[in-house]
């Protein structure tokens, strides 16, 4: 029988997106504390207790790499998807296609919430490993949040997904099967230079 320990959690850090609304400047390029966001958003996932990493790149894929190329080692790799343009579901099948047989659940954050620390996502490792429900959510004061934990028994349906949002209809399917953690950060997103400059005026205050 598997322990609490033996359970394999890769982290999945989707990073292939457009920036489309962030006009001519891919978002995770941008500065944050010193590092660029998606330097940032790896670097929490590298220190927490996910078991090995897995980053999906697709838009600027050669040169997001490139930026995370000091980061590579036998824990952390990186797969392109081709097909990013088709939005977000395409990057979650390109990383369950690469871990499906390896692991035993999928822990995806999105490379555009720097806020979100190591210590919320093992939190919420250690929540699935005692609970073991089949998807575990990050619930802030404005919705749906990150991570979000998939088991290995979800993997097939998260094959069949499309399009950019996600996550609602597999939510709401699954409510018997689903754990929340509360997370009293607003954990917002960045989408616009407005969001950026928002997001940096606060964390300077703090």
């Amino acid at each position: 029988m598997m322990t609490v320990t033996d359970m394999k959690i890769t982290g999945v850090v989707l990073a292939a997106g457009a920036s489309s609304r962030m006009g001519p400047v891919n978002k995770l390029t941008l500065a944050y504390c010193g590092r660029t966001i998606i330097e940032e958003v790896l670097i929490q996932m590298s220190n927490s207790s996910v078991s090995d990493i897995l980053v999906v790149t697709g838009f600027e894929h050669t040169r997001i790499e490139g930026m995370l190329a000091g980061y590579r080692n036998d824990r952390i790799d990186f797969v392109y998807n081709r097909d990013y343009r088709l939005g977000r579901a395409s990057s979650i099948k390109c990383a369950i296609e690469r871990i499906r047989h390896r692991t035993d659940a999928a822990l995806f954050m999105v490379a555009d919430k720097p806020q979100v620390k190591s210590s919320l996502i093992d939190r919420a490792v250690d929540l699935f490993r005692v609970k073991r429900p089949a998807l575990l959510f990050v619930e802030t004061p404005a919705g749906r949040g990150h991570p979000i934990i998939f088991s290995e028994i979800m993997f097939d349906e998260l094959m069949c997904l499309k399009g950019d949002r996600v996550g609602d209809d597999l939510v709401k399917k699954h409510e018997r099967g689903t754990v929340r953690l509360h997370d009293p950060d607003l954990q917002e997103d960045i989408d616009s230079e407005e969001d950026y400059r928002a997001l940096i005026n606060r964390i300077t205050r703090e």
